[in-house]
């Protein structure tokens, strides 16, 4: 993903990735995209995190420079923030030079960084054509979305708080950003359809929690249907997009309902390491369908 103010950031002690999210205007998929193989459960202080700050984020840290003196640093940032404010990137270029935030005792200087400029999984390789890129992260960041958002309200679902009706509007607002993203490749006739299979996904997932929190031996004919919706998401799916391989992508939708059964069969054992554990593989699920969806997309 592109960031004109990307910084390396010190964990400190107490801090978790949505605190993190909340201090710098991002969100927990952001964090989990850019730090891919850090264990969001388990931060470690000292450990380096990237940020990309979001829109409205001021560093406190930063004063003011003085009058007639615009270079000289005025503040260590506090958490070993560096920034790098400014700078462009662009694919296969190079960084415009970027004045960066240093210790008291160090001197700034102006460095030029060049870019690897190897194509991407889903990306298109045409000089200043974008939209592989925005495509690709769109898909990756919806997907990882509908994950963290079904997990939230399944735990508030099963715990009976009061914020399960929360959750939910915001899954079923996820999957219209997920429809939204295909909506631009299909038709509207076909769109339809589309929304019918996906909205049929999330009735039976609420079937699926319901029976397993009443009887962890469930096995009733929503689960069945859970996965008969799936083979259906994905045969509908490589007929509108003849990119797409029909036989690897039902085993793709079958990986992810695999790993959302076994995180709400171990939560409800009060297995919660094991929960954990299957959700972060789920991330990469997803990642995997994201790049694999986009790619079917720039091929139509």
């Amino acid at each position: 993903m592109y960031c004109q103010n990307r910084i390396s950031y010190r964990v400190q002690e107490g801090d978790s990735l949505y605190k993190l999210a909340k201090q710098f205007h991002t969100t927990v998929t952001e964090l989990i995209l850019l730090n891919s193989g850090v264990n969001p459960y388990n931060l470690q202080t000292g450990m380096r995190l990237t940020i990309c700050p979001g829109e409205g984020y001021v560093d406190e840290n930063e004063s003011k420079p003085s009058e007639g003196n615009t270079n000289k640093p005025t503040k260590t940032p506090v958490g070993g923030i560096v920034i790098i404010p400014g700078t462009t990137t662009q694919p296969g270029g190079t960084t415009r030079a970027a004045t960066t935030a240093l210790p008291r005792g160090r001197s700034r200087r102006r460095t030029t960084v060049k870019q690897d400029s190897s194509p991407r999984p889903g990306t298109t390789t045409q000089p200043g054509n974008n939209m592989g890129v925005d495509l690709r992260q769109r898909m990756r960041m919806a997907w990882l979305n509908h994950i963290t958002l079904v997990k939230f309200y399944l735990i508030s679902f099963f715990e009976n708080l009061s914020s399960q009706n929360a959750w939910k509007d915001a899954v079923y607002k996820n999957a219209e950003e997920i429809l939204a993203i295909f909506a631009q490749y299909y038709p509207a006739s076909a769109m339809q359809r589309f929304r019918k299979l996906f909205m049929e996904h999330l009735r039976l997932t609420d079937e699926v929690a319901a029976g397993l929190k009443a009887d962890p031996a469930f096995s009733g004919a929503a689960m069945e249907n859970w996965y008969i919706n799936a083979e259906e998401i994905a045969s509908f799916l490589s007929r509108q997009t003849p990119a797409y391989n029909e036989t690897e992508l039902r085993k793709m939708f079958y990986d992810h309902l695999d790993m959302e059964r076994q995180q709400m069969e171990a939560y409800l054992d009060g297995d919660y390491v094991t929960d954990i554990e299957i959700y972060l593989r789920s991330q990469q699920n997803m990642i995997e369908l994201a790049d694999f969806l986009t790619s079917g997309l720039l091929a139509r």
